[in-house]
């Protein structure tokens, strides 16, 4: 059985509508979304939701099976009923693979709105007539974007599937080890756990330069000198605490 092609899905569901001289606006009307929805399906760039698909398989006049093979079924044709479960998964497979792409979307978006917060930062820093060492806040800052960059970007969305039947308290990827002993990583708490890290490390960078700025200027020196230091065990032992209640309450 062939997988299931957006390409295929979308070039299918464009010559049905065709056939009942139906406009994009007018099916997703029928379907209760936009036309934009409907174009992007037709365009390959999207599948629907699979609560969808029974509607748009009545809609069009075909049946759910030959909706996700993108052809029509010979009449008589007989169909085995583990194709038809393939297709079934397949279509939740892309679903999850859009939903993933949207999210590292969102995520990037947000990792670049922190760079440019944190840029704004380091300049008023800079721009301060006080005379204290900067380096040790833009090396946590650094840091934790790096980390938050990491985790965005190149941190896998999900796990081998060895790691749903096993205890398995590391992660590896590259040069990045992460071992926790007590929590073991799964599918199910991994997604969570990359969430809490992705906003833990970005808060950090973000608020660790702010809260020196509106310490040394509305009080003193004396006092970042005094607390910088708690400050950053604080935020670095919230995300491993957050992590193991995070991860275990989903394990």
């Amino acid at each position: 059985m062939e997988p299931i092609s957006n390409e295929k899905f979308g070039r299918f569901v464009s010559e049905l509508r065709k056939e009942k001289n139906l406009t994009q606006k007018e099916l997703a009307e029928q379907l209760y979304v936009t036309d934009k929805t409907v174009s992007k399906w037709e365009r390959g760039l999207s599948m629907p939701n699979v609560a969808l698909l029974i509607p748009i398989a009545e809609v069009l006049n075909v049946t759910v099976t030959e909706l996700l093979r993108g052809e029509r079924i010979i009449k008589d044709e007989r169909i085995a009923v583990s194709e038809v479960e393939g297709l079934v998964v397949g279509s939740l497979d892309l679903k999850l693979q859009d939903t993933l792409r949207q999210q590292k979307r969102n995520w990037a978006l947000a990792f670049l709105i922190c760079c440019l917060l944190v840029v704004g930062e380091a300049v008023l820093l800079f721009m301060s007539d006080l005379t204290f060492d900067r380096k040790d806040v833009l090396a946590v800052t650094g840091l934790m974007l790096v980390f938050g960059g990491w985790f965005c970007f190149f941190a896998k969305d999900l796990l081998p599937r060895y790691y749903d039947g096993n205890k398995v308290n590391y992660y590896t990827q590259g040069i990045v080890r992460i071992h926790l002993p007590g929590l073991s990583f799964n599918n199910s708490n991994w997604s969570c756990i990359c969430r809490l890290l992705k906003t833990g490390t970005l808060s950090i960078a973000v608020l660790y330069p702010l809260i020196c700025l509106i310490i040394i200027h509305v009080f003193d020196l004396t006092l970042w000198n005094q607390i910088k230091g708690p400050l950053i065990w604080c935020g670095l032992g919230s995300l491993v605490i957050g992590t193991y209640i995070v991860g275990k309450k989903y394990e």
